[in-house]
């Protein structure tokens, strides 16, 4: 009876030991560690074993992601009026060649405000994209004898395709010619562009996102002393430009940092992805989402380390990713993301292209929010 009795005790272990180690193998890993750290763990779970929903925060109004606001998917972006950028700009450059500095406005700043877009907006919102983009269909029409102003991007994105449409309104309702560059590897590309666009007599003036504006400033300077130069959407202010078109891109991050709030008021863990941060819009964004999120003073000045945890008494920032326009790496970046931090509450993409990226590395790992 003895032996019987050590016998089944020691099964009885065997068979606890084993449940345990299943269970610790089987769940998806341990506590939630990873680059958020802590007991995000919590956050990761629904209680019943299944990873919780990931959820996307947007900026600019991509259509994929118009549909995953629509769909549910994602809460909300905040949306620039690119559209605006393009004709603004062709419309001062027009009035600069004729030699009208009045034009100029106001503390050479047009300020065209940001907008939140959540569920309760964006059918309104996507049908006026659409009426945008229909008004600047067609190629820039060229025509001999007509003034020439160049429109600049600082990269191939879809956002600039509505830019661009803008444009090409403003050039057909002023009758000039519009020149549409989009830079497709970098700040090299642009400046090559730049130098082109300087020597050629025609082009009366040029509108530019400056890309690496602190590493651009012979270049502008040059520009601007031998034509009309103004900046758009990304700002350049240590140059001689005559005027800036865009936003406040501070306050703008800010309102980003408002819908997360909303999206996950009980706080938790959040990732930055962006194109890149040597442009001050992208820094400015940046900073501006991670001050709303710690509720941080106003100050458009501060810069935050990119690649070290930033953790308030409800949220922490993990990192900000960057990819450098490169649409694969964002993607690679998203699911490195989400596999490094099973913690992982919520994904921000401040460029059009990231928050799309962001859905789909989410619906891939199966941790999309799921319509109500």
């Amino acid at each position: 009876m003895k032996r019987l009795g050590m016998l089944l005790a020691c099964v009885l272990c065997l068979a606890v030991w084993g449940c345990g180690g299943s269970s610790e193998t089987g769940n998806g890993g341990g506590n939630g560690e990873g680059n958020g750290g802590g007991d995000g763990g919590k956050q990761a779970s629904n209680g019943d074993g299944a990873k919780a929903p990931i959820k996307v925060v947007a900026f600019d109004e991509d259509d994929e992601t118009l549909q995953a606001i629509l769909d549910g998917e994602c809460y909300g972006t905040v949306a620039q009026q690119p559209y605006m950028y393009g004709y603004e700009s062709v419309k001062l450059l027009v009035e600069l060649a004729k030699g009208n500095e009045k034009a100029i406005p106001e503390g050479e700043f047009l300020n065209l405000p940001v907008s939140k877009i959540t569920g309760a907006e964006v059918s309104d919102f996507w049908a006026k994209k659409k009426e945008y983009l229909a008004a600047g269909e067609g190629e820039a029409e060229q025509k001999e004898g007509r003034d020439t102003v160049a429109f600049i991007t600082n990269g191939v994105d879809p956002f600039w395709t509505i830019a661009a449409a803008g444009a090409k309104a403003a050039a057909r309702e002023l009758d000039v010619n519009v020149a549409l560059r989009f830079p497709p590897d970098g700040v090299e590309d642009q400046n090559r562009m730049l130098q082109t666009l300087l020597v050629q007599e025609e082009v009366s003036g040029v509108a530019v996102s400056p890309i690496d504006p602190g590493n651009q400033t012979e270049i502008l300077n040059k520009l601007g002393e031998a034509k009309n130069y103004i900046t758009h959407d990304s700002d350049a202010p240590e140059t001689n430009r005559k005027a800036y078109i865009g936003v406040l891109n501070y306050e703008a991050g800010r309102s980003c940092g408002q819908l997360v709030k909303e999206a996950m008021p009980e706080g938790g863990t959040v990732m930055i992805f962006v194109g890149r941060l040597g442009q001050l819009n992208a820094e400015q964004r940046r900073q501006g989402v991670i001050d709303e999120l710690l509720d941080r003073d106003f100050d458009p000045t501060r810069r935050d380390p990119v690649d070290a945890p930033i953790k308030g008494e409800k949220y922490t920032i993990l990192g900000t990713m960057t990819d450098n326009f490169d649409k694969v790496k964002a993607k690679q970046n998203a699911q490195d993301a989400i596999a490094a931090n099973p913690d992982l509450g919520c994904m921000v993409g401040l460029f059009a292209y990231n928050p799309p990226v962001c859905l789909q590395a989410v619906r891939d790992a199966n941790r999309e929010v799921k319509p109500q």
